[in-house]
């Protein structure tokens, strides 16, 4: 199968057993210049079922002229029109959750990503209200492949495996997982290098991101693969040792963040320290507040490359988010999500183990 048949073969699975897009639905879709030929596949797979797609574009050379040279008043807004064609839309496909560049935006400032992020925001109060399913998604790039210093056939490869696995053994994993969450008060992490964290999840939602929405479980990643809920926010205390995250282009290692009561400082770093702390104090609302906790599932990711996209999917892995909650069920708004890794963990969920030192036991 050739790259491009592969693409056309993922973006008619998206559309018809991912989303299964209707006749007369409105569709969003929005993406990068690179991966224009993928955007223009799921606006005609939408059509080819009577759906009415709408795509949006933006190149990252673009982008990064707008953070470089507009004022942050100006990026922290969004026109009425782009609102409202996300509102007007039944099923929502955001194809970009990272940058296709991302070496170029090295010189953007925390303030200038914190102003884009609050314009952002007032879009995906939409996207993320529960009256629309959505599936957020990426297209690898060889500058991506680059940053994370991987030959981009690999990627290329790990990306498309990741997302083209057997949705059924991935829901069967995840209901194992739910069958120990569900209805528990409690949740210790625990790691070899030093994390050490409690928090409580009684009364949060279950969110199964198995690779299928519905109106019962609107919101998607693809790849697909975890179990996630926003922890009670002031419930949450103790030390996390972060393996690996990555964030503006740049790589953040070995991050030990303290909580207290839900509030997330930086203590020390490999590298990324400043950067993480300038991050969190640059966004509106709570970008310090604890935002999610991830399991990960997926077993067709194996290994850390820095593209938290896959490397919150990794299979006996967990990832702790700052920021925004909304859509998991929490309290905590901000125009800031971001996820962080945590290699090997024990948990246990009242007591009772769910993975040891990265393994499941249930």
């Amino acid at each position: 199968m050739t790259t491009s048949e592969r693409i056309a073969a993922v973006a008619r699975r998206i559309v018809r057993q991912c989303t299964a897009v209707r006749a007369g639905e409105n569709v969003y879709i929005e993406g990068r210049a690179d991966s224009i030929e993928y955007l223009e596949l799921l606006a005609f797979e939408c059509e080819r079922v009577g759906a009415l797609p709408l795509v949006v574009v933006q190149s990252d050379e673009a982008r990064h002229r707008r953070l470089i040279e507009l004022p942050a008043e100006q990026l922290a807004t969004k026109s009425k029109s782009w609102i409202d064609a996300v509102k007007a839309a039944d099923v929502v496909f955001t194809m970009h959750l990272d940058d296709g560049k991302p070496k170029l935006y090295a010189d953007v400032t925390a303030a200038q990503r914190g102003a884009e992020g609050r314009g952002r925001k007032l879009l995906a109060d939409s996207i993320y209200d529960g009256t629309r399913r959505w599936i957020g998604s990426d297209f690898p790039t060889r500058e991506q492949a680059d940053t994370f210093g991987l030959s981009f056939d690999a990627f290329d490869e790990l990306f498309w495996r990741a997302l083209d696995l057997d949705y059924g053994v991935l829901a069967e994993r995840a209901a194992r997982v739910c069958s120990v969450l569900d209805g528990a008060r409690e949740l210790r992490i625990t790691t070899l290098k030093g994390t050490d964290v409690i928090m409580g999840i009684a009364g949060r939602p279950l969110d199964r991101d198995i690779g299928l929405v519905s109106a019962e479980a609107p919101f998607s990643n693809l790849p697909a693969g975890e179990v996630a809920l926003a922890p009670v926010e002031e419930t949450v205390s103790g030390t996390v040792v972060f393996d690996v995250a990555f964030w503006d282009g740049q790589w953040v290692d070995d991050l030990e963040v303290a909580f207290e009561h839900g509030v997330a400082h930086g203590v020390r770093a490999v590298r990324g320290l400043e950067l993480f702390n300038e991050t969190i104090a640059s966004a509106a609302g709570g970008g310090d507040v604890v935002g999610e906790l991830g399991i990960g599932l997926n077993h067709e990711v194996t290994e850390p490359s820095g593209y938290m996209l896959l490397d919150e999917k990794i299979l006996g892995t967990i990832h702790i988010a700052v920021g925004d909650n909304l859509m998991l069920g929490g309290l905590n708004e901000s125009s800031l999500h971001w996820d962080l890794l945590v290699m090997k963990p024990t948990v246990t969920v009242d007591g009772v183990p769910l993975l040891v030192d990265g393994d499941l036991v249930v």
